[in-house]
């Protein structure tokens, strides 16, 4: 019973998640906080085991300002929380729509900061591997000398 269980919950998140990015894309929310249609969007829904509650994640397409921007998406669509979900009601076959909770995904920002670190640890390497590669360069250089000195 457990499994389809799991089973009703990922296909209410999958639809939710589809119904929600497809609301968000089209600008249904006139909220300027949420900035033009399509740089928000919807990277997953988490539904409770009840079905009454959906966490939606969301990442902000942004450059430098984007913790701004993600801040004050996230201000206008919890604001726009209630009508979203009403909208979406009428389009998805539930008896009981979720209510909807909107959280930013830090998942994206957490793998672009390993990313980081990793291409740090590479050029690190790399760099240290050249410069050992200087000294075995010297160190040969230095035996051949000693060599011709021998002779």
């Amino acid at each position: 019973m457990a499994g389809q269980h799991s089973t009703r919950q990922q296909k209410v998140e999958e639809t939710l998640r589809r119904a929600v990015a497809n609301e968000l894309i089209g600008g249904t929310l006139a909220d300027p906080r949420l900035g033009p249609p399509g740089t928000i969007s919807v990277t997953g829904v988490k539904v409770s085991p009840d079905l009454g509650q959906a966490r939606v994640y969301i990442d902000v397409l942004g450059g430098p300002d984007r913790a701004s921007a993600a801040a004050k998406a996230l201000r206008g669509l919890r604001a726009g929380a209630a009508l979203l979900r009403r909208i979406v009601a009428g389009q998805i076959d539930l008896r009981r729509v979720p209510e909807l909770r909107f959280e930013l995904d830090e998942s994206i920002a957490r793998g672009e900061a390993i990313e980081r670190v990793l291409s740090e640890i590479h050029a690190g390497e790399s760099a240290q591997v050249s410069d050992n590669g200087a000294q075995d360069d010297r160190a040969d250089e230095s035996a051949s000398d000693d060599q011709d000195d021998s002779t």
